[in-house]
C-alpha cells in the first residue's frame, strides 16, 4: 500500500543566471522526473543527478562543450 503525496506535487526552478550546472532545492521528498527549457521555451536535455529527494543538479554539454544558458526546470 502506498502513501498519497501530500503537498506540492510540482515544483519549478528558474534559472536567471547563465550557467551549465543548476543546483535545484525542490523540496518534493521524491526524485521527480525533469523538463528544461531555454528562455525561448526550447526543450533543451541534460545531465540530471539526484543529490538527494530533496536536490538534484542538471549538467549541460553541447558537442562534449559546457551549454550555458538560462532557462526553467519544471519537475513533476
Amino acid at each position: 500500500m502506498s502513501s498519497p503525496i501530500i503537498g506540492d506535487i510540482t515544483f519549478t526552478h528558474n534559472q536567471t543566471s547563465t550557467s551549465n550546472t543548476w543546483v535545484v532545492t525542490h523540496n518534493l521528498n521524491r526524485f521527480p522526473s525533469v523538463t528544461v527549457v531555454d528562455s525561448a521555451d526550447t526543450i533543451v536535455q541534460g545531465t540530471v543527478v539526484y543529490n538527494s529527494n530533496k536536490q538534484l543538479t542538471i549538467t549541460f554539454f553541447a558537442q562534449g562543450n559546457p551549454l550555458a544558458f538560462q532557462g526553467k526546470a519544471y519537475l513533476n
